[in-house]
């Protein structure tokens, strides 16, 4: 007869959670993490706007170079006669009316965090391409919604619309320390807790490389492969990653971080001989366990482990994997994903986005007034 096996219970506290915030870290391991520059406290108003339903998007006017409100030029992929004459007519009937409720929208938006604004643009003239980051989380669900689908922003609109759109955002902003014990003791909402923007600078990552550590009293008890996908390559490999985690942890990151036990991860780029700190989370069962279970890793004896813990790798190709994108849950509703495919479909898509953008504007508008 199979014997059921007692879910292993694993608290959280604040300070744990709190461990993990950016900021917290960054300046620990200063030389094995990627340039990045953190903005603390987030504005207010920028906080406001992260809360609120819907996405618009700021449109100053020394930000005309901006792809988000450029004119599309007319080619043989987007030549469709009969949306120029539905525009010529709407724009006929309405005057300019539609034309300046949206500029009023848009200079609203810009004047709710108008400092953070400019201090973004700024940083994208000096560092170049970047990658945000909200206090404990990247907005990894979202890239969907930009047209290279990663993380990569080349401009301020591209930040807030990864964060606008992105589920673990949310999370940091609403239910960071839901499962924290001793939550009563946390002297701010999770709405008031001092957030802090993170901009990186970006760097291409090849993620069969990136790995997931999990530590337990100061001493490995797992190492799992974080894009679960197969990589041939990998496995003759083990020895070398194992070798280099083992060093990089037990010399530098144990040594340093507040906390005996944490996930982190990392990320060893050929040739092999550098291993990069990517981000931390806290040991509980809100951070995903990827190849293992968080059963496993709780009722492990890290003592027994020492030095022979195990590496996971996915050893053999999974098709239905393999087809199948990360973060899918997150991504765009039906209709849109049905107009990719048809180009009837997004012509209709494309005509009620422009209905609903120009009755927004005229309720906005008629509100002010």
């Amino acid at each position: 007869m199979s014997r059921y096996a007692e879910l292993s219970n694993l608290s959280v506290s604040v300070q744990q959670i709190e461990n993990c915030a950016f900021s917290r870290w960054y300046h620990l391991f200063h030389g094995s993490t990627p340039k990045a520059e953190i903005i603390k406290p987030v504005p207010a108003g920028f906080m406001e706007y992260l809360e609120q339903d819907g996405i618009r998007l700021p449109n100053d006017s020394n930000f005309k170079q901006s792809s988000y409100f450029q004119d599309v030029q007319e080619t043989e992929d987007n030549e469709y006669s009969d949306w120029e004459q539905e525009e010529n007519e709407n724009e006929n009937e309405n005057g300019g009316e539609v034309m300046a409720s949206q500029h009023d929208t848009k200079t609203e938006v810009t004047s709710m965090f108008p400092d953070l604004h400019q201090k973004l643009k700024g940083l994208f003239q000096e560092m170049g391409p970047l990658t945000p980051k909200l206090t404990w989380s990247s907005p990894k669900d979202a890239t969907w919604i930009l047209a290279n689908n990663t993380l990569k922003c080349h401009e301020v609109n591209d930040v807030y619309l990864l964060l606008k759109a992105s589920s673990h955002i949310t999370h940091d902003l609403d239910r960071a320390f839901d499962e924290c014990f001793d939550r009563e003791t946390l002297k701010e909402t999770p709405q008031t807790f001092g957030h802090e923007l993170i901009l990186r600078k970006w760097f291409d990552i090849n993620p069969a490389l990136e790995f997931r550590v999990f530590v337990k009293n100061s001493k490995i008890i797992g190492v799992s492969q974080r894009d679960l996908n197969f990589y041939d390559y990998l496995l003759p490999l083990v020895d070398t990653f194992k070798e280099l985690i083992d060093e990089f942890i037990h010399e530098q990151v144990s040594q340093k971080f507040p906390d005996p036990s944490y996930v982190c991860d990392v990320y060893i780029p050929r040739p092999f001989q550098k291993v990069w700190l990517i981000d931390f989370n806290p040991f509980c069962r809100k951070t995903d366990s990827l190849m293992f279970s968080w059963h496993e890793l709780i009722t492990a004896n890290e003592n027994d482990i020492e030095d022979d813990y195990e590496m996971r790798l996915v050893k053999e190709n999974n098709v239905a994997r393999f087809a199948g994108k990360e973060h899918s849950e997150s991504q765009v509703p039906k209709d849109v994903a049905d107009a990719i495919t048809n180009p009837d479909a997004i012509k209709e898509l494309a005509s009620k986005w422009s209905e609903l953008l120009k009755m927004q504007q005229a309720e906005d508008s008629s509100e002010e007034e």
